[in-house]
């Protein structure tokens, strides 16, 4: 018999601990690193290829290369998994080169930002409330403290539904511009080592959240539920005090009869006395009249005022001073928490609908390089599939951008154009802002300045960009391709084609006009978008949204 062997006890492996960067992301937090990484390999450029973000010197570990060309070889879904794949190949970039842990930590950085807010909120709401139930005698002034309760909240309101009818787009609020304002600087200060991966983060989340919709809402989403914690602190303060101490109440007037006062008083409360509110009568607002109208002049001392005063508020009944915190509180509540308190579920329900739909535009320049270099391979359940030509770049669409001005970027012209021309060099008052004005630039003609060029535009996209190319020149597939990148970071695109005054360079333009004009159809640029005249360039540059 052969004994068993004895082997030693070797010890249950440890569970590794969960890496930091291991954190499930939500479809949000995706879709917000494929931005940043997209953004990043842009700004790289086309020196070093697809996945160029893992040499921006923004990488912290070794393995990014890997990663970047597992990717680039996996098999790609020829229908529907674009997206996907697209997702978890940012999600393995950035938890290499230190995106994933600088969202993260603005993530917390925000959360934390917004309980500050928060907290401030409330103690602003409470202070508020304090400040008209404090004084020492005990006396109210109901429409005085009632207006300066409700004054602040329902005027921001106002003002905010306003400017949303205005301009045509939500506004964000002041509470909220406050909170964007703390998280664009961030990364300025505090968080971890590797600054650019932190600026890379927040600049992607500003263009996917201005693109879909989400900046506003978002942005005005946390405006309102601030706004709530404000009115519902002053809500609970005010509760507290009338619930723990005892106040007399007063109406003060100049100019206004006593039935004029009990008029605005009733009128004011018709919309709480529906929902089971108190309203005054007409004697209560009369003996809350009469507690401050005493003959002075009889009185003679204001020690003798004082104590008339006092006399008249301590002989208020204890129905009277329910009736008229009854007033109060249903005006704060029916005035400035429900109104607002509506608008916060609007905003909420918008929010989660675009988040809902949120997906990757993958016409975007840096998704559609990726997806057109990537191998389809064979793919079951297609069989013989015929090869199809790819269709080159597209335009974007004409979009509303936030800035308002216009650029004039002179693209290959030739050295016997001259630039800028006379009439657009000395017309360009207001340039940068409104007013007509517009900004000439450079000729762009090296690789070096047309990628200057595009992160110049990308970080402010104008409202109108119009490229003057060289008419006598033939369209080549690189410049149409950096026309269809450089659509999409301006509200409209439209060409120049601009030729000398010499006979012969008017006929080797006329020439090739019907080849840019192909070519440029081809990419989605109508004849409506292709000027031939300074005067029709002129006058797109100078108009007004």
């Amino acid at each position: 018999m052969i004994a068993p062997s004895i082997e030693p006890a070797i010890p249950p492996p440890i569970a590794p601990s969960v890496a930091p960067t291991e954190v499930p992301l939500s479809r949000f937090e995706a879709c917000w690193l494929a931005e940043a990484v997209r953004l990043r390999e842009l700004a790289a450029g086309a020196d070093g290829g697809i996945g160029t973000v893992s040499g921006t010197g923004m990488g912290t570990g070794s393995g990014t290369g890997s990663r970047t060309t597992a990717f680039a070889d996996e098999a790609l879904p020829i229908v529907g998994g674009e997206e996907a794949w697209l997702l978890r190949r940012a999600a393995a970039i950035a938890r290499d080169n230190g995106m994933l842990e600088a969202t993260l930590a603005w993530r917390r950085r925000a959360a934390l930002m917004l309980g500050l807010l928060c907290v401030l909120a409330l103690l602003s709401g409470f202070s508020a409330a304090l400040g008209f139930f404090g004084a020492q005698e005990r006396a109210v002034n109901v429409v005085w403290t009632l207006l300066g309760l409700i004054g602040m909240p329902v005027l921001a309101l106002l003002l905010w539904v306003v400017s949303s009818l205005l301009t045509g787009r939500v506004g964000a609020g002041v509470p909220g511009e406050m909170w964007m304002w703390l998280m664009s600087h961030a990364p300025r200060f505090g968080g971890g080592t590797n600054h650019a991966a932190e600026v890379a983060v927040v600049r992607a989340l500003a263009a996917m959240t201005s693109r879909s919709g989400l900046a506003r809402w978002w942005v005005g989403f946390i405006t309102h539920s601030l706004w709530l914690l404000v009115i519902a602190a002053c809500l609970v303060a005010m509760l507290l005090a009338l619930g723990l101490r005892s106040y007399s109440f007063v109406l003060e007037t100049t100019i206004l009869a006593p039935e004029d006062m009990a008029g605005l008083v009733q009128g004011f409360a018709e919309l709480p006395a529906r929902l089971g509110f108190v309203v005054p009568d007409t004697e209560m607002v009369t003996a809350a009249l009469a507690a401050t109208q005493t003959d002075a002049s009889s009185a003679g001392l204001t020690a003798d005022l004082t104590g008339s005063l006092t006399n008249g508020l301590a002989a208020q009944s204890e129905a009277t001073r329910r009736a008229w915190s009854s007033w109060l509180v249903g005006g704060l509540l029916i005035y400035a928490f429900l109104p607002r308190l509506l608008v916060w579920m609007f905003a909420a329900v918008r929010l989660w609908q675009l988040r809902a739909g949120l997906a990757l535009d993958i016409s975007l320049p840096g998704y559609a390089e990726l997806l057109r270099h990537s191998a389809l391979p064979y793919s079951p359940g297609v069989v013989d599939a015929a090869p199809t030509i790819p269709l080159p770049p597209q335009v974007a669409e004409i979009h509303r951008v936030r800035n308002h001005d216009a650029v004039l970027l002179g693209l290959e012209l030739g050295k016997d154009l001259l630039w800028p021309p006379a009439r657009l060099a000395t017309q360009r008052t207001g340039a940068g802002g409104g007013g007509g004005g517009f900004n000439v630039t450079e000729v762009v003609e090296s690789r070096e300045q047309r990628r200057s060029a595009f992160a110049q535009l990308a970080a402010h996209a104008p409202a109108r960009l119009l490229l003057a190319c060289d008419a006598r020149l033939s369209p080549d597939r690189g410049t149409l391709g950096w026309m269809a990148e450089v659509s999409h970071h301006a509200g409209e695109l439209r060409v120049w084609l601009v030729s000398p005054d010499t006979a012969e360079d008017v006929a080797a333009a006329a020439n090739r006009e019907q080849i840019w004009r192909n070519s440029l159809a081809a990419i989605g640029l109508g004849p409506e978008r292709v000027m031939t005249t300074e005067s029709a360039a002129y006058a797109w540059l100078i108009q007004h949204d």
